[in-house]
């Protein structure tokens, strides 16, 4: 049959805390946590986990305004660190690879869950390989992200030429970018920075700002 039936858009899901766990019990997990299967850099047995959805930026590049929207949805900080304990016990994690889109957005939001885990004295390692912004992490943020055992985290400016950021919609002020990074590193989480060349518009001036 080569006939396909397109269906209507779905509405997205706005409660995130509603959609059931991971059936991770389907999956001969320890297999891969046994092997240091891991997104970002190996810090042990290490489990993928979502703590957000979508992003509020409109980059020409990427398919999320399409597929999520722009609005960026969060889950509930205690809930959230119910289930890293939960992963804790029953699979004997020592760290979290958050695969969000754009993880942290709301500085009110990360403040929360860094203080959740500190309180419950979590002592995992945790770390963002995806990429997030900017904005929200400056020298408090970083600070509380090291403390709550943040190790990695990858900034995603994608250029450092104000044309390439302007042509492809990159809301990015590099000033408080490089603020941001300098307060990180500063504070000891290991840093990436992800960059994007081979627009079409681009020099070779442009790559190497």
């Amino acid at each position: 049959n080569d006939k396909y039936i397109k269906t209507p858009t779905r509405k997205r899901m706005m409660h995130l805390d509603e959609i059931p766990l991971p059936a991770w019990n389907l999956l001969p997990l320890n297999n891969y946590l046994d092997a240091g299967m891991s997104h970002g850099v190996h810090l042990g047995r290490s489990i993928a986990m979502l703590a957000s959805r979508g992003c509020p930026f409109q980059c020409t590049f990427c398919s999320s305004p399409s597929m999520w929207g722009t609005r960026w949805l969060s889950r509930d900080t205690k809930k959230l660190v119910d289930e890293i304990e939960k992963y804790i016990k029953e699979y004997r994690i020592t760290n979290v690879d958050f695969y969000d889109l754009t993880a942290i957005v709301k500085k009110s939001w990360i403040v929360e869950f860094c203080k959740e885990l500190l309180t419950r004295n979590i002592n995992i390692t945790w770390q963002l390989p995806s990429g997030t912004r900017s904005e929200a992490i400056d020298g408090e943020v970083a600070e509380l992200l090291y403390k709550s055992g943040c190790r990695q985290l990858s900034y995603a400016p994608e250029s450092g030429s104000e044309k390439s950021l302007m042509l492809i919609k990159k809301k990015v002020k590099l000033d408080r970018m490089i603020r941001s990074v300098t307060s990180t590193v500063k504070a000891g989480v290991s840093v990436k920075v992800n960059f994007m060349i081979g627009f079409p518009h681009e020099t070779h001036k442009d790559v190497l700002l």
